[in-house]
């Protein structure tokens, strides 16, 4: 049976100047890993700072999958951008679950909810938390790149 070629569409997000929705149709692995790499780079290049990423039919994410994900998210979040996932697979969400990311890539059951949060993140921050509900506390920048770094190595091509 023939592999079905990797194709990534990107949508427009309603009430989301630079938003994009981008849907994937396959797996985010070392063979697909550098179409997915230069289109989100593009989306960047673009001036798109807010993602929803459809994930309905991506039913594998391998290490340099993640790894991309990974840098990506850091890049969005020190440009004051946000990505969030939704209609995630089953068996991605259990390599998630399994890797500590599910809070770092901000996982949605539906786009109306992942639109939601990243309308939401447009809202200026509020003064203080109240006593009720404590500020999560911050993750060290690169923390999350250093412990998948450590654990799989650098992603092919890159350097540590």
């Amino acid at each position: 049976m023939p592999i079905p070629v990797f194709k990534i569409e990107v949508g427009a997000v309603p009430g989301l100047p630079d938003g994009a929705l981008v849907s994937f149709n396959g797996p985010i692995d070392a063979r697909n890993i550098k179409v997915f790499e230069s289109q989100m780079n593009a989306l960047q290049g673009r001036h798109y700072r807010r993602f929803l990423l459809q994930m309905g039919e991506v039913r594998y994410i391998n290490s340099s999958g993640l790894a991309c994900l990974i840098n990506f998210v850091e890049t969005l979040q020190a440009a004051g951008g946000a990505i969030v996932l939704f209609n995630v697979q089953p068996k991605v969400k259990i390599i998630l679950e399994t890797m500590g990311l599910v809070e770092f890539l901000r996982i949605y059951p539906s786009k109306a909810a992942a639109v939601r949060e990243l309308k939401a993140s447009l809202k200026p921050a509020r003064s203080a938390p109240s006593a009720a509900e404590p500020a999560p506390a911050p993750a060290a920048p690169g923390a999350i790149r250093r412990l998948f770094r450590r654990l799989f190595g650098a992603p092919a091509g890159r350097k540590l």
